[in-house]
């Protein structure tokens, strides 16, 4: 994939443990109350201390909410295992902020110290890697996103992977549908739109219906509403902890949600077919979310009209093309039929599915 993300300089020696940025904040003296009680080594500092060293280092940083503006400003490259902590609910400045630093979780205290003491905890003994994450999202409607995000989803599955598929658009039907499975009970979305903080693993890999080998997470046609960004975040990052593939189906719109996503994602996918109109529709929710080539790209559908060419729609989009899709006729009959995309393992859907996930995974040095 053209372009490649900022890499973190290498840790410093005494990397590892807790990095607290807000020295003296009410954060700060909580937070350091809760790491004394694991054990683990512990950091003050001042968001003017930071350092490009100092951030990589250690395993879990937690920012205080009243530093984020400072933190956010330091510009400093994306790294896994950061929490804004606030002792005050947080309001739309701190989750924008969240957005721009690229942190897993936004936790409020006291009422979040189980949770934080339980990523203290992993952060003293490693808690294993986490799951690569896949997010789609349509350029345009009609685009076959959530088709495209069902199909990565059971390409992972048959290669003895645990993923979990999301369907985050409210609108789309329910993601159970291109999955082929709506009859599948379990909980949906609405069940799950009040939680915040920390989901247990077992809560997904044993809360979660399941069908063709993948756990998933559908809208509800009967109640269909915008998933609030704390949910999301909870759910994407316990489903990341499962050690297991992640693929998330946004929807149009999806605004800070995907903005968050963009931060914290191995690829994202924008799904436009190869029209001008398409084109001009995905740079426009390109521009809004704020995603870039260092980790996105554009999976161009053939057969949904043609009336430009693939680097004409790169430049117009601002997104490097990684892959083209064919309109595929079977499609539509797997579908009616009840049968997720990309049953066959030598159709060109589920070729193109195992080439996503072996470039998602590329900059881990791990595979699917």
């Amino acid at each position: 994939m053209p372009g490649s993300r900022r890499r973190l300089p290498p840790a410093s020696p005494d990397g590892g443990g807790l990095l607290v940025i807000g020295s003296g904040s009410d954060v700060d003296e909580e937070v350091r109350r809760l790491a004394a009680s694991t054990g683990v080594p512990t950091r003050e500092i001042e968001p003017a201390e930071l350092t490009d060293a100092i951030w990589s280092g250690p395993s879990l940083v937690v920012v205080a909410a009243e530093s984020v503006d400072q933190v956010g400003a330091a510009a400093l490259p994306r790294r896994p295992g950061v929490l804004i902590a606030t002792m005050n609910p947080p309001g739309a400045d701190v989750w924008a902020a969240a957005v721009t630093i690229g942190v897993e979780q936004v936790l409020e205290l006291p009422a979040g110290q189980t949770c934080l003491v339980d990523r203290i905890t992993d952060a003293a003994g490693g808690s294993g890697p986490l799951g690569i994450l896949i997010a789609v999202i349509g350029g345009c409607g009609g685009a076959g996103a959530s088709t495209l995000a069902a199909a990565l989803a059971v390409s992972a599955a048959r290669t003895g992977a645990q993923p979990v598929l999301l369907g985050a658009d409210p609108w789309d039907g329910g993601i159970d549908i291109a999955l082929g499975a709506e009859d599948v009970p379990g909980p949906r979305w609405p069940d799950l739109a009040g939680v915040s903080g920390r989901l247990s693993s077992a809560a997904i890999l044993d809360g979660l219906p399941q069908a063709h080998g993948v756990r998933f997470l559908s809208s509800a046609r009967s109640q269909p509403s915008r998933i609030p960004l704390p949910a999301l975040s909870a759910v994407v990052i316990a489903a990341r902890r499962t050690s297991g593939p992640v693929i998330v189906d946004l929807p149009r719109g999806a605004g800070e949600s995907a903005r968050w996503l963009g931060g914290l994602v191995d690829l994202g996918l924008v799904v436009c077919p190869a029209t001008v109109s398409g084109a001009l529709a995905s740079r426009a929710l390109v521009t809004e979310i704020c995603w870039t080539a260092n980790t996105s790209g554009i999976v161009v559908r053939f057969g949904l009209g043609h009336d430009i060419d693939e680097d004409a729609l790169a430049n117009a989009v601002g997104l490097p093309i990684i892959l083209a899709l064919r309109e595929d006729a079977r499609l539509l009959r797997q579908r009616r039929d009840g049968h997720p995309p990309g049953p066959r393992r030598r159709s060109n859907l589920a070729k193109s599915c195992a080439a996503l996930w072996q470039l998602a995974a590329k900059d881990q040095g791990r595979a699917v």
